[in-house]
This record gives C-alpha cells, sequence and structure tokens, in this order.
C-alpha cells in the first residue's frame, strides 16, 4: 500500500473510530484492509479535478505566488474541501 493510501485510510479509520485513539493497531490491523480500499476510491474519484480545483491550480506564473508542484496540489486540495 502506497503511503498515500494509508495516510487516507487511517484518516478514514480515525473519523469512524475516535474512539480508539491513534494508538489502537490492533483496532487498524483487523480493518485495514477494507479502508485501504475505501482511500483507494477516494483517491480515484480525485483523480479528476473539478473546475475549482483546475483554477486553484492554474495561476499564471507572472503572479506573486508559489507555483512549486507542492504549492499547486495544496491550492486544489484547499480548493476540493470548501
Amino acid at each position: 500500500m502506497s503511503e498515500m493510501i494509508e495516510r487516507v485510510a487511517r484518516a478514514i479509520f480515525r473519523a469512524d473510530y475516535p474512539e480508539e485513539g491513534e494508538g489502537s493497531e490492533i483496532a487498524w490491523e483487523k480493518r485495514a484492509h477494507w479502508y485501504s480500499e475505501a482511500a483507494r476510491a477516494a483517491i480515484e474519484a480525485m483523480r479528476e479535478p473539478t473546475e475549482e480545483m483546475s483554477e486553484a491550480g492554474n495561476v499564471p506564473t507572472y503572479q506573486w505566488v508559489d507555483n512549486t508542484a507542492d504549492d499547486v496540489w495544496s491550492r486544489m486540495i484547499d480548493a476540493a474541501l470548501k
């Protein structure tokens, strides 16, 4: 499993089971496969950006903003979360 799939899977798991806390590896191990599949589906759904995400990522280079891949990615994800 990729780092991002695991990160998203654990975030979904924590949202579903907040009482388990960060340290419940046993509870996570029992459910990891299901949450990994859910994370993969969620990430795949984001493959095609929305119009808002595209607009956030397509900032002209002459503007005084950072246009590194990390900065563009962050702006696009922020737009998706609105």
